[in-house]
C-alpha cells in the first residue's frame, strides 16, 4: 500500500520510493536521500522496505576493505558512506524497537562502531534479558569491533544480574588484554560484578589493586563496601567507611556519591545494632550536608529503629523537610519491628486519612505487627485491604501472612495463601534452586512448612521439606520441620530429623532454636540420653552464648521433665545470668517431682533477686503446693496474690486451688470455691473438679462436672475415663457400659495406655498385655516372681482398677498386665544395678501400680522414676515422692 499513495501527497521520501531502481533507470541514486528517509521513519515495515531498496542498490554492497576507505564527498552534496548508511539503517530500527533486526545489520557492517552494540547491550539489559546482553557482547567480539570503556561496564552489570562468575571472569581477562585495567570505570565495574556474584575475595583483591595505583574514586570505595555490606561483613564494611572517609576527602567527590557512601554503610550498622557507629554517620551526614537528603534520613530511620532507639528514629523523622513514601514505610515498618504495635497502627491510619500512597513495606509491616502479636485475624483482614487497594503482596507480606494463619491455626486460608502464591509466581513449581531469586523462594518455603506444621498438616508440610534438595537447606528449613514435630507432631521424627541435620555432607549446624525445639522433642519423650548428648554439644560449641537464657532454660525443663531435677538445678545454678522464665522453669520442675519446699525456696530467692512475681509464677507456685500436700502454704499464696501482689487470680489459678483443697480430702470447700468464682467456671475447673472426685468417690459431684463440660463440648476420653473409673469403683457396672456405649457414639476413643522404659539398647514400649517383645517370656516371669514376693510383703491388688465386672481372679490378671508393669520388669532385666529405670506413662498412673511399685521399690535396688501425664513419682525403699497426693 504504501508504494500505491496518491501521488499529489507524497511526501519526498515515498517519491523516492516509488521510482524504479537504479539499475532499472541506469542512473546512480545518491545515499543521502536514503539517510534522509530513514529519519523519517516511524515504523519496523516502513524501515525494512528502505533497507530492502539499499540493498538493492548495491550500497550495502561493497567489500569490506571498500568500506574503510574514506571518499571525498562531491562540491554540490555531503558524502554518505556506505558505514554511515548501515548505522542510520541500525538506528532506525532501535528506534522502532526492532532489536534483532539492528543487530542483524549491525553484523554486516564492517568496522561496526561500538556505540551502537553498547546500544543494543543496554537494551536488553533493561528488558532483563541477561543472557541475551552477554550473548550480544561476545558477537560484538566476533564481529570485530573492539569494545570500549562503556562496552565492558554493560557486559559486567549483566554477569553480575545473573549471576555468572564464568562469564564474569572471562571478561576479566578480555579487560587485561585489552589494556582496560587503569580504567577506574571499568575495574570499578568488576568489584560490583564479584561481589553481587558472591566472590568477595575477588573483588576485595579488584579494590587492592585499584587503590594500589592510585585510580581509586568514590565510587571504588561505595562499591567495595556495599560488597561487604551485603556479604555479611558488616565490621569490615565500617572500617572500610571509616578509611574512606579520611583518604576519599582529599579527592574530589560530589554530594550523590557522599549520599550513596552514607545510604551503603547504614545497613552495616542496623544489622550489628551498633547505636554508637550509627550516629557517628549521622554526625558524619550533618557536617558534610547531606542530611537534608531524603536517601539518607530513610536510610537513618531504618538503621536507628533496628538499633532499638525508636524516639531517634522519630526525631530524624520529624527533621526531614521532604518526606517521601519510604519515609512513613521506614516509620511503620520500625515501630513493628520494635513491638510497639499500636504506634505502628496508628501512623498506618494517619497514612490512610491524609491518602498517603501505601506501599508493599507498608502493608508488610502492619500485617506483620498482627502476626507478630497473635492477632491472626486482624493480619488476614489487612492482607484482604491490601489486595482491595490494588497493592501487589511480595514475599515478605506472604510469609507475615502465613504467620498468621500458622498462629490461628487456619489451614484453608494458609492453603488459599499457597495457592495465591504459586498464582503470582512468589513460589516457584519446579523447586529448581539456583537462581537469584533463591533466598526469597526458600524463605516462603520455609514459611509454608511452619504453617502446615503448626496447622497440624504434616503430610504437605514434609512434602514441601522433602522438595527442597539438601544442599539448598538452611537452618530455618530444618528447624521450622523439626519445631513442627516436636511442638505439633510425633518427637521420635523430630529427633530422626535433627541427625539428619547435622550429617554430613551436608551438615547444617543448629541454631539456638533448632537445640530449643530438639530439648522440647526430649522432654515430650523423656529421652534423657539424648537430651544429655544435646547439652554436650550446647558445651563443646559455644555459639549459644548470646542465646544462654533460651538455651538454658529449654536445659532446665528438659532435665525435669526427664526425671533429674537434681542436674536442672545444676544448669540454673551455673547460668551467669537467670530471666522470669529462668526461675519459673526451675520451680515447675520442682513441683512437678513433689518437691514443694524447694519451689517454695526458689519463688522467695526469685523476689530477692529483684523479680516481680507474676500470674505464671503463681500459677507454678500452687501447682507444686497442690503436688506436694502444702495446703496451708498454698491457700495463703492465692490469698495473698491479689493483696500483696496485685495480680488477679484467672480460672487456671482458681483450678489449682480446687486440686489443691479436693486433694487434700475437703471436696465441699473445694465446690464452695467453685460457686463463689468471680468469673465463670472453665472446663479446666471442671476438669479439676471431676478429678478430685476419682480420689473421694463422689459419684454425684462427678456427674454434675461431667455434665457441665458436656455442655461446654469440653468432654475428651479423659473426662469419660474418670466418671467411668468413679462408676466402676462404685461397682456400678452399667453405668459403665453406658459411659462406653456413650463415647462409642460420640467418636471419642480411649486413648490406649502406653509405658516406655529407657534400656541399654534403646527405648522400649509396652501396652497393656503386650506379648510383642522378644524378651516378653522373660518380663512376665520376672513380673510373677516380683508379684508373688510382695504379696507375701503384704500387697493386695487393688481391683477397683480392673475396669471391668469379672471375678477377683480375673481382675488380678489383668492388673498384672499393665504397660507400667510391663516397662518396669523390662527395666529391671536391661538396666545395670543401682542405675535408675526411668518410666513413662501417656496416661495417669494406676493405683494399683502405684501400690505395686511402692513395694517392689523395698526389694530392688533401683529408684523407680514413673512420669505420668500429671506429674512424677520416685519410688526409692517403699514410698513414694508423692505422699499420696497424685
Amino acid at each position: 500500500m504504501l508504494f500505491n499513495l496518491p501521488k499529489a501527497a507524497k511526501p519526498i521520501g515515498v517519491q523516492f520510493l516509488s521510482v524504479a531502481s537504479a539499475e532499472c533507470f541506469g542512473r546512480d541514486v545518491s545515499p543521502m536521500h536514503f539517510a534522509s528517509l530513514l529519519k523519517e521513519c516511524r515504523s519496523v515495515k516502513t524501515v525494512r522496505q528502505i533497507h530492502q531498496k539499499i540493498i538493492a542498490s548495491g550500497l550495502l554492497s561493497c567489500a569490506p576493505s571498500l568500506l574503510s576507505v574514506s571518499l571525498p564527498p562531491l562540491p554540490s552534496q555531503p558524502h554518505v558512506s556506505p558505514k554511515s548508511l548501515g548505522t542510520g539503517v541500525v538506528a532506525s530500527y532501535l528506534a522502532c524497537g526492532a532489536i534483532n533486526d539492528a543487530l542483524s545489520v549491525l553484523e554486516r557492517v564492517s568496522p561496526s562502531p561500538a556505540v551502537w552494540w553498547n546500544l543494543l547491550i543496554r537494551e536488553h539489559i533493561k528488558e532483563g534479558r541477561l543472557d541475551s546482553a552477554i550473548g550480544i557482547s561476545c558477537r560484538m567480539l566476533r564481529a570485530g569491533t573492539r569494545p570500549d570503556h562503556f562496552t565492558l561496564p554493560y557486559a559486567l552489570k549483566a554477569c553480575g544480574e545473573l549471576p555468572s562468575y564464568r562469564c564474569g571472569s572471562t571478561f576479566h581477562g578480555l579487560i587485561c588484554c585489552n589494556g582496560f585495567e587503569s580504567n577506574v570505570f571499568i575495574c570499578n565495574a568488576l568489584v560490583a560484578m564479584y561481589a553481587r556474584c558472591g566472590y568477595l575475595e575477588e573483588a576485595s583483591l579488584v579494590f587492592d589493586e585499584i587503590t594500589q595505583r592510585g585510580i581509586d574514586d568514590v565510587i571504588s570505595w561505595n562499591s567495595i563496601v556495599a560488597a561487604h555490606v551485603k556479604g555479611s561483613n558488616p565490621w569490615t564494611a565500617l572500617d572500610l567507611f571509616s578509611k574512606m572517609t579520611t583518604i576519599v576527602h582529599e579527592k574530589a567527590t560530589n554530594e550523590r556519591s557522599d549520599i550513596i557512601s552514607i545510604v551503603n554503610i547504614l545497613p552495616a550498622c542496623a544489622s550489628l545494632k551498633a547505636l554508637p557507629q550509627t550516629k557517628e554517620i549521622h554526625g558524619y551526614a550533618i557536617r558534610n550536608g547531606t542530611f537534608p537528603d531524603a536517601f539518607v534520613g530513610n536510610a537513618l530511620i531504618d538503621a536507628y529503629a533496628k538499633c532499638g532507639t525508636m524516639e531517634d528514629a522519630v526525631k530524624v523523622f520529624n527533621m526531614m523537610e521532604f518526606k517521601d513514601e519510604v519515609s512513613w514505610n521506614a516509620m511503620v515498618t520500625g515501630y513493628s519491628q520494635s513491638g510497639n504495635f499500636e504506634a505502628a497502627f496508628e501512623l498506618f491510619k494517619n497514612m490512610r486519612k491524609e491518602s498517603i500512597p501505601l506501599g508493599v513495606v507498608t502493608w508488610s509491616a502492619v500485617i506483620a505487627g498482627y502476626a507478630q502479636r497473635g492477632c491472626g485475624k486482624e493480619a488476614l483482614d489487612a492482607f484482604r485491604q491490601m489486595l482491595r487497594h490494588g497493592s501487589e503482596p511480595n514475599s515478605v507480606t506472604i510469609i507475615s501472612l502465613l504467620s498468621a494463619c500458622a498462629s490461628l491455626g487456619a489451614l484453608s486460608q494458609g492453603m488459599e495463601t499457597h495457592a495465591f502464591t504459586l498464582k503470582k509466581c512468589l513460589l516457584s513449581l519446579d523447586n529448581d534452586f539456583g537462581r537469584a531469586s533463591d533466598s526469597e523462594d526458600l524463605m516462603v518455603h520455609n514459611a509454608l512448612i511452619d504453617m502446615y506444621s503448626k496447622c497440624r498438616s504434616f503430610k504437605p508440610a514434609r512434602s514441601m521439606f522433602d522438595s527442597i534438595p539438601r544442599r539448598e537447606r538452611n537452618v530455618v528449613t530444618w528447624t521450622v520441620m523439626i519445631g513442627g514435630y516436636a511442638q505439633y507432631g510425633d518427637s521420635n521424627d523430630a529427633l530422626k530429623l535433627f541427625s539428619e541435620m547435622i550429617l554430613k555432607p551436608y551438615a547444617v549446624a543448629p541454631n539456638a532454636y533448632t537445640v530449643s525445639c530438639i530439648l522440647m522433642a526430649c522432654a515430650h519423650l523423656a529421652a534423657l540420653r539424648v537430651g544429655k548428648q544435646i547439652h554436650a554439644y550446647i558445651i563443646r560449641h559455644h555459639r549459644y552464648e548470646a542465646s544462654v537464657y533460651f538455651v538454658a532454660n529449654c536445659l532446665i525443663d528438659m532435665y525435669s521433665k526427664c526425671g533429674d531435677v537434681d542436674t536442672a538445678r545444676n544448669v540454673f545454678d551455673s547460668m551467669p545470668k537467670r530471666n522470669d522464665v529462668s526461675w519459673t522453669s526451675m520451680m515447675s520442675g520442682y513441683g512437678m517431682h513433689g518437691r514443694g519446699n524447694e519451689a517454695l525456696d526458689i519463688f522467695d530467692k526469685m523476689q530477692k533477686a529483684g523479680f516481680v512475681p507474676d500470674d505464671i509464677s503463681f500459677l507454678v507456685l500452687l501447682y507444686a503446693c497442690s503436688h506436694s500436700g502444702m495446703v496451708d502454704q498454698g491457700l495463703d499464696y492465692f490469698d495473698s496474690m491479689s493483696r500483696d501482689y496485685g495480680v488477679a487470680p484467672s480460672a487456671e489459678h482458681y483450678a489449682c486451688v480446687i486440686d489443691l483443697l479436693a486433694r487434700s480430702g475437703r471436696l465441699d470447700k473445694a465446690w464452695k470455691t467453685v460457686k463463689e468464682m468471680p468469673m465463670e467456671p472453665t472446663s479446666v475447673i471442671w476438669v479439676a473438679l471431676l478429678s478430685a472426685c476419682r480420689v473421694h468417690s463422689n459419684v454425684e459431684l462427678a456427674e454434675y462436672a461431667l455434665n457441665k463440660l458436656v455442655e461446654m463440648k469440653a468432654e475428651n476420653d479423659g473426662s469419660y475415663t474418670l466418671i467411668s473409673n468413679i462408676y466402676a469403683n462404685a461397682r456400678r457396672w452399667k453405668d459403665v457400659a453406658r459411659i462406653r456405649q456413650l463415647m462409642k457414639n460420640s467418636g471419642i476413643k480411649k486413648r490406649p495406655g502406653c509405658s516406655w522404659v529407657q534400656g541399654k539398647k534403646g527405648t522400649a514400649s509396652f501396652f497393656v498385655g503386650d506379648r510383642t517383645h522378644p524378651l516378653s517370656p522373660e518380663i512376665y516371669a520376672l513380673l510373677g516372681r516380683l508379684i508373688d514376693r510382695i504379696r507375701a510383703m503384704g500387697y493386695v491388688p487393688e481391683t477397683n482398677f480392673a475396669l471391668h465386672d469379672v471375678d477377683d481372679e480375673e481382675k488380678n490378671n489383668l492388673l498384672a498386665e499393665h504397660s507400667e508393669k510391663l516397662a518396669l520388669a523390662y527395666g529391671l532385666l536391661t538396666t545395670s544395678p543401682g542405675c535408675p529405670i526411668r518410666i513413662t506413662k501417656n496416661l495417669r498412673v494406676c493405683g494399683d501400680c502405684h501400690s505395686a511399685f511402692t513395694y517392689i521399690s523395698m526389694i530392688v535396688d533401683h529408684e523407680i522414676i514413673v512420669r505420668d501425664s500429671s506429674r512424677f513419682h520416685h519410688f526409692k525403699n517403699g514410698s513414694c515422692s508423692c505422699g499420696g497426693y497424685w
